[in-house]
């Protein structure tokens, strides 16, 4: 399986899922009521896990994900599980980051769950949110996949089938870290580790921008972004500023995977 969980995971209906979450933050609040904000994370986590599971709701702590794939194997760890449903992500931050939401989904959309809770203790007050999704891990492995000027070396074609392969095993909408991770794995060689590419400006070195490359001359860049236009300009914008000669460009937003060769224009 590309997708292994240590703790089976049920979908539940949003009812349901509204039910332990509004317990889970009830909990949260008591906590935070009693010992403040100012305790370390690994410390609210631990407390919450017992005050659910004390009043009925089952709190699996540490829950393993791992995405494997050829020679690419990743691990992630969910805060916890409520319920053998909920995942839920426990935080000791200023204010819920895009960041924070985007990692609650991530594991959402890998357990292949469709709801999730976050809860910031650090805060005046407790700040809880959930995160939702419709997508089922079917939905995010129906794609398709264009090219434009994609050369036909050999590397650039084992470069087309191995992002395709991934992508038809794991499904896209997961953090695009994940991708670029897997890429560089799968390709090996001079993709395994960035590199350091000068950046040069008026006859001068700006310093020097950490790049993977499919091989000399040619940087790999990975997004999932559907403004296709002004990433292709700013990518575009970095190679002409740089030695290579090319970018290959793989973007994987959801229902599509694209490449595309971005070549010099100065």
């Amino acid at each position: 399986m590309p997708i292994e969980l240590s703790q089976p995971v049920k979908v539940v209906s949003q009812d349901e899922f509204h039910a332990i979450h509004h317990v889970m933050v009830g909990h949260a609040f008591a906590i935070h009521n009693q010992y403040g904000r100012m305790l370390d994370e690994k410390i609210y986590k631990s407390e919450l896990a017992y005050r659910c599971a004390q009043g009925g709701i089952t709190a699996e702590r540490e829950v393993l994900i791992r995405v494997r794939h050829g020679t690419f194997v990743k691990d992630y760890f969910i805060d916890l599980l409520l319920a053998g449903s909920t995942v839920a992500e426990a935080k000791c931050a200023a204010a819920i980051a895009p960041a924070h939401r985007a990692q609650a989904l991530n594991y959402v959309l890998l357990a292949g769950a469709h709801h999730g809770s976050l809860v910031n203790f650090r805060p005046l007050k407790v700040q809880p949110e959930f995160v939702s999704t419709t997508l089922t891990p079917s939905d995010r492995r129906r794609f398709s996949a264009a090219a434009h000027g994609w050369p036909e070396d050999t590397e650039h074609q084992k470069l087309r089938q191995t992002v395709v392969s991934l992508c038809a095993d794991v499904g896209l909408g997961l953090e695009v870290a994940l991708y670029r991770e897997a890429v560089a794995t799968l390709m090996g060689g001079r993709s395994l580790l960035p590199q350091p590419v000068p950046i040069m400006g008026d006859s001068r070195q700006l310093g020097e921008h950490s790049m993977h490359l499919l091989r000399d001359g040619v940087g790999l860049a990975v997004t999932a972004v559907s403004r296709i236009a002004d990433t292709r300009k700013h990518l575009q914008r970095l190679l002409n500023h740089t030695a290579l000669d090319a970018i290959a460009w793989v973007n994987l937003p959801l229902n599509n995977v694209r490449f595309e060769l971005l070549k010099k224009t100065e």
